[in-house]
């Protein structure tokens, strides 16, 4: 091959290359930056302090939670939720669920158990939409539970309602871990 015929196409090689380069350039100048988060998240185990820190007040001391739930200590460690004295009150607030009449709520380690009993009026079932009201309820006391399994099912809801009552009388749930894990593998407890 003669270099006449073999310049044309280099020519032409070399012209490509450059449009796409230059087209790959000019499409990098043009390129925004994404925008980033330049804000700290809100506090979720204290309120905001008049200092600015959360679960702070002014004179640094622990400020009320927001919720009156979970607190934050001075040092801004957590307090955990005391379930064996504030269970009646997460009880009370899962029975303003419309549909369900009474709950009660046992504890142990990072497992809540939580039976309901439904409401006269409401004839359904335990659905997908009840369960993850109660669990809300539940994780806003303690945001440190990792499992919420509920039940309806009649001999559990009266299981739930015994431990419930030794816990009440001074035993741990600790103590009674076993008998609420049971409850907590039913097939129809825990989904």
């Amino acid at each position: 091959m003669s270099i006449r015929k073999i310049i044309p196409v280099i020519l032409v090689l070399a012209v490509a290359a450059l449009t796409l380069a230059a087209c790959m350039n000019n499409d990098a100048a043009n390129v925004q930056p994404d925008p980033t988060a330049n804000f700290a998240p809100n506090p979720t185990t204290g309120a905001q302090g008049s200092n600015g820190t959360a679960g702070m007040s002014g004179d640094g001391t622990a400020a009320a939670p927001n919720d009156g739930n979970t607190t934050a200590t001075a040092d801004g460690a957590l307090n955990p939720f005391d379930w064996a004295n504030g269970a009646a009150d997460i009880e009370k607030a899962i029975s303003r669920i419309s549909e369900i009449a009474d709950a009660r709520v046992v504890v142990t380690n990072t497992t809540a158990l939580v039976g309901v009993k439904f409401d006269n009026a409401y004839k359904g079932e335990l659905t997908e939409r009840i369960r993850e009201m109660v669990a809300a309820e539940v994780l806003k006391a303690d945001p440190a539970i990792q499992t919420v399994a509920v039940t309806s099912a009649a001999q559990d809801v009266q299981k739930v309602w015994d431990l419930s009552e030794k816990i009440r009388a001074g035993r741990t749930a600790d103590e009674l871990s076993a008998e609420i894990n049971s409850i907590v593998r039913n097939a129809t407890t825990l989904r």
